[in-house]
């Protein structure tokens, strides 16, 4: 049986909190019919089959999801070459900025929005600060010792996750750590202080499996 630890309630008892990476959040704004790789486009299909739910529990103020600061600019990024690489994912600059625009009304929160006296907050960036550079460390000496090709960016997800537990006080069983990144998940897992990790790409954490 399907441990409860590696599964996601549809709808929680408490609210979820969703970290994310780059590759994941990027996957949400591509079209994947006009991507002509299979398996890339398969990672695209599961990680939108994720937000499909995630989305409606953001909806229902069900959950929460959390980006690093850093990780914003990189999905930016990522969809930045897909486009100017000519990888045919945006049929012109019109579908581009389109992509881009819908990602950023995710993101962002308008002046009204935050000036409301009651706020649905669905989005949060997390700045990058002190205590999650400097913890950065302890993660960066496992990845080395492990040989897992991890970029410091990815080492920083890890931290955020650990800083929002210990700083903010969220239950490590209430947050989720989301990623399309292998040597990321495989390197997360192995920790047992951090929330319990998936990538959508894996068949054994195919939304299917996973929300219940």
């Amino acid at each position: 049986m399907r441990s409860k630890r590696r599964c996601i309630p549809i709808r929680p008892a408490n609210k979820i909190f969703y970290v994310v990476d780059a590759n994941f959040l990027a996957n949400k704004r591509i079209n994947e019919k006009q991507i002509q790789s299979p398996s890339e486009q398969g990672r695209v299909i599961s990680a939108k089959k994720y937000w499909s739910v995630i989305d409606k529990q953001l909806d229902e103020g069900l959950a929460m999801v959390y980006v690093l600061d850093l990780c914003i600019a990189e999905t930016f990024k990522v969809l930045a070459k897909k486009y100017y690489n000519n990888e045919s994912i945006f049929k012109n600059h019109t579908s581009y900025t389109y992509a881009k625009r819908k990602l950023h009304e995710d993101l962002h929160l308008s002046s009204k929005k935050a000036k409301a006296s009651v706020r649905s907050i669905k989005y949060h960036d997390i700045q990058t600060n002190r205590d999650i550079v400097i913890s950065v460390d302890r993660f960066f000496e496992k990845a080395c010792k492990q040989k897992s090709n991890v970029s410091v960016v990815d080492l920083m997800i890890l931290a955020t996750s650990k800083y929002l537990i210990d700083f903010y006080g969220i239950d490590r069983d209430d947050m989720k750590l989301i990623t399309q990144d292998c040597p990321l998940y495989e390197l997360a897992k192995s920790y047992q202080d951090l929330p319990v990790t998936f990538n959508p790409s894996y068949n054994i954490d195919s939304a299917e499996k996973v929300f219940v």
